[in-house]
């Protein structure tokens, strides 16, 4: 039916018609309405038919046009989306710059020291004690080598003095060095043996005593070109060590300073020092002498430790006459012979931390054992913790590897020590002391790459290499002067061989591998870990 028209509405857009008068009619208003609505075959009027033509027209271009901008719009965003908008903006100039690789140095620790001379004067300053044994080499480079030209001691300059070993870096090219000691002197007799070490900004030290009869001495050598400022961080077993002179202590360019550890920490039974260099770096070292009443009984260096880490592996631990070591631990004042693990947590929250002790020979027993660490504190117990035994040393004669893992970083060091047997003691009588002496074992880290190692002299060196992958690795020590060896380091497992005092070796598929030179007799007994060299800078971007 059409639609109904209201004369009164006026089509936006449509010219308004002329009004039309209604034509006359005698019909009754309400019949001609309802007549209208009821013929369905009347046709529209003109102008009402056009009306409705251009509304319908409108309301079709509108949708059209609607649906045009929307695509259109759909169309934009994802032209937008989808082109990249040009770079606005000015390109900095920048050069690309590769530093000349700085030469490679070393740093070795110098003769045993001593404060005071041998009638006790003098005892606030430092001196030397003998010259020590230095062995060096290099390969594929130049070495030069030089002393530390003032130190502490007075013997800047001198034989005695820490040497330094340089050589000018290129690809290919290695340096080691290793030095050893034996000192036989009033209160101090015994062994040391440390390797050259390269300088750092932070070195972690584990190792030595402040307790009676126990003397430890700290040396910090900067054989850089640039100053150095040191702070110290001491723990020991109740906690960190608050002391004045830790901070701000000055190492000039090409000296060493020789502090005494009792003198910030006295009577510590384990402490552990945290080293740290600003402006140039430095060598740190410490070294312990042990004197049991009136018996000088061992000397020994202790070199850096890795950075705190979840994992530790120590290569190359000798347990060496365990029977005379047994035996001395009847003695008085001589508790300190037992073979010992010393462990740092440097953290904020307590942790556990698993030590396993290995031996490299299957037909030996090992043992492991947990220990509980509170943020902060040193705990040391026995290396032979959690075996079977009465009394005594239980971990017999040979060469183990030790490793500890934990959930949170931790720091470690391992002493073990000699004592030759004198029998049973059966008497109360003063028994002269056995020859002894004792070694700190720094932990090592994994080798990259190939790797040069020096042996310094000493008796019955041995390499040990400990393998943590899944398969065997045949390593090759290149002597360059001697003997080439070839040891098969079975996968998981750990292997030694004999080396040659004096002699350098490269070793060759040494990647991954952790390894360390060892020596062992009653009154000799030391170790250092074999290093990998730190990586040179790279290529630097400069822009301005």
């Amino acid at each position: 039916m059409p639609e109904p028209q209201n004369p009164d509405a006026v089509e936006p857009g449509v010219p308004l018609e002329p009004a039309v008068a209604p034509p006359l009619t005698t019909e009754p208003p309400a019949a001609a309405e309802d007549a209208h609505a009821d013929d369905e075959s009347l046709e529209p009027s003109a102008p009402a038919s056009r009306a409705r033509a251009r509304r319908v027209a409108l309301l079709s271009l509108r949708l059209v046009a609607g649906t045009v901008a929307v695509v259109a719009a759909a169309a934009t965003i994802a032209a937008v989306g989808l082109v990249p908008f040009p770079d606005v903006g000015i390109t900095p100039p920048s050069a690309t710059v590769t530093p000349v690789p700085a030469d490679e140095v070393r740093a070795c620790a110098g003769s045993a020291l001593r404060f005071g001379d041998e009638t006790g004067a003098n005892a606030d300053t430092a001196a030397p004690i003998g010259v020590p044994a230095v062995r060096s080499g290099a390969v594929n480079a130049q070495l030069e080598r030089s002393a530390i030209a003032a130190s502490d001691a007075g013997n800047g300059g001198s034989s005695s003095a820490p040497t330094v070993l340089r050589i000018a870096s290129a690809d290919g090219s290695a340096l080691a060095g290793a030095q050893s000691q034996a000192v036989d002197t009033r209160d101090f007799r015994g062994f040391a043996v440390a390797g050259c070490a390269e300088p750092s900004g932070s070195i972690w030290l584990v190792g030595g005593a402040t307790t009676v009869g126990r003397t430890t001495i700290l040396t910090l050598s900067n054989p850089t070109e640039v100053a150095a400022q040191v702070s110290l961080s001491i723990f020991g077993e109740q906690g960190a060590v608050q002391a004045p002179g830790l901070t701000g202590i000055d190492v000039p360019a090409g000296t060493q300073r020789v502090l005494s550890l009792a003198g910030f920490a006295p009577g510590l039974v384990s402490p552990v020092v945290h080293v740290e260099a600003r402006g140039g770096q430095v060598v740190a070292y410490l070294q312990q002498s042990i004197v049991r009443g009136l018996d000088a009984t061992g000397v020994d260096l202790v070199g850096g430790a890795p950075d705190p880490g979840t994992e530790m592996t120590f290569a190359g631990v000798q347990i060496f006459d365990s029977l005379g070591t047994s035996r001395a631990l009847a003695l008085d004042d001589w508790h300190d012979v037992a073979p010992v693990v010393r462990i740092l947590n440097p953290g904020t929250a307590p942790t556990e931390v698993t030590v396993s002790v290995t031996p490299v020979d299957p037909s030996i027993a090992g043992t492991s054992f947990p220990v509980q660490m509170e943020p902060g504190v040193v705990t040391e117990v026995g290396l032979d913790s959690g075996a079977e035994v009465d009394s005594g040393v239980s971990l017999a004669d040979g060469t183990y590897t030790v490793t500890m893992t934990a959930d949170q970083p931790f720091v470690a060091g391992v002493r073990t020590s000699a004592a030759a047997d004198i029998g049973p003691i059966e008497t109360q009588d003063a028994i002269q002391a056995p020859a002894s002496d004792l070694a700190w074992y720094s932990g090592s880290s994994p080798l990259e790459g190939d790797a040069l190692v020096v042996v310094a002299n000493g008796p019955h060196p041995e390499l040990a290499a400990v393998n943590p992958t899944t398969a065997d690795v045949s390593l090759v020590l290149d002597a360059q002067d001697g003997a080439d060896i070839t040891l098969v380091v079975p996968a998981g497992g750990a292997a030694t061989t004999p080396v040659t005092p004096g002699v350098s070796y490269l070793l060759t598929g040494a990647n991954g591998l952790y390894a360390a030179v060892s020596y062992a007799a009653d009154d000799s007994l030391g170790a250092y870990p074999v290093t990998s060299a730190r990586p040179v800078s790279g290529p630097i971007v400069i822009r301005q």
